[in-house]
């Protein structure tokens, strides 16, 4: 079969980690087919009227096309965009020949996708990792993307709350498929010789998503020893760090800054658990990450990592209530040596492991091409 990936999401030099999961996606496709991502991106610190710049890389047997368009003036800027990515894609497309389109994020990818469906006659899926009203950034956003989702051949969304929030706005069936998690890089049989506990978080620091000031407030009520280990940046990074030193525990929290997609096995294998703190999740990879690491986890109840997270491999607490997330953390103190590393893994691999995501996939690639042949 030949897959054809679009996405805003990829890694690239100047984010290595964007969209690593869509990227382990494309390669698990591509041990049984053929597979070509094409990621689209606008450069808004660069200016051209008409300028781009594109690469074509090879990742593994997949074959990976960047195309980095720069900023213009206001209002075409999005015309612009457009007529060049779709130029480009349709150029990658016609060479292809697609048997399905697989379509990330609803803007711009849903009617991105469409168009692309008019143009090669494959079907399309759009598959949706983030809020949908998060693509509502104007009334042109929302339009596209609305009209791209209604369209689309299939539907998927990678957790349970978020393929709720598609059917009560689309009114259709959502396909539930959870992200690939490159789970058999991780090592569940390693833990770190103290008593002093590890505790980590995992997350970008560009917006208050991801409540890591939340976690501060929390954690700054316990008394016992701990480190908390924090990877992740952003522009709210040093806004965070000054926290906690008002909070007076800077001592105990280990900004580590950036982690490279490939150091984050070893990351894990430091700590005694992982908190997930998110005031909103889809999905959240870190924790299923962690999971992989036999480290039970602690998570609010942000909407994804309701699907996995349970009894036998961590704990829920009430979403941005920072007394109970305090309670959590203490609780796993106390806890954490209770808990199965080698079942937790056990349970990563068998709900996100790369054949669990391909043997989901395929059945709907096999589906919406025979009913477009119908």
């Amino acid at each position: 079969m030949k897959i054809l990936m679009i996405t805003p999401w990829y890694p690239d030099k100047e984010s290595p980690n964007s969209g690593a999961f869509i990227r382990s996606q494309a390669e698990t496709l591509s041990k049984d087919h053929d597979v070509v991502v094409i990621a689209a991106k606008v450069n808004y610190r660069k200016f051209g009227l008409y300028t781009y710049h594109h690469e074509t890389s090879q990742y593994g047997k997949v074959t990976e096309h960047r195309l980095t368009i720069y900023k213009s003036l206001p209002v075409y800027n999005q015309l612009n965009a457009w007529f060049i990515m779709l130029r480009y894609s349709r150029k990658v497309a016609r060479e292809f020949k697609p048997d399905v389109i697989h379509a990330s994020i609803g803007y711009p990818g849903a009617y991105w996708g469409y168009l692309l469906k008019r143009y090669t006659g494959a079907p399309y899926i759009l598959q949706e990792h983030t809020r949908v009203k998060n693509n509502f950034r104007s009334y042109f956003h929302r339009q596209l993307t609305l009209a791209g989702l209604r369209k689309a051949d299939a539907l998927v969304a990678v957790g349970t709350r978020l393929g709720t929030e598609l059917k009560s706005l689309l009114h259709r069936d959502i396909n539930v498929i959870p992200n690939v998690v490159e789970v058999e890089r991780y090592r569940y049989d390693h833990r770190p010789q103290t008593t002093v506990m590890q505790i980590g978080f995992l997350g970008g620091m560009n917006t208050p998503v991801k409540g890591l000031d939340i976690l501060l407030q929390a954690i700054a009520g316990i008394q016992k020893d701990f480190v908390l280990h924090i990877g992740g940046t952003g522009s709210k990074e040093e806004e965070y760090k000054a926290q906690a030193e008002q909070l007076g525990i800077a001592s105990k929290c280990k900004f580590y800054g950036f982690i490279p997609y490939n150091d984050i096995p070893q990351w894990m294998e430091q700590l005694h658990f992982f908190v997930c703190s998110s005031r909103y999740e889809t999905f959240c990879v870190a924790l299923v990450e962690a999971m992989a690491s036999g480290v039970p986890v602690v998570s609010t109840c942000c909407g994804g990592p309701e699907d996995f997270v349970n009894e036998g491999n961590g704990l829920l607490v009430e979403n941005e209530n920072i007394a109970a997330l305090r309670e959590g953390i203490r609780h796993m103190m106390q806890t954490h040596q209770q808990y199965n590393p080698q079942a937790i893994a056990i349970y990563a691999s068998d709900n996100f492991s790369r054949q669990s995501f391909l043997t989901r996939i395929e059945k709907l690639y096999h589906e919406v091409i025979e009913r477009a042949k119908r």
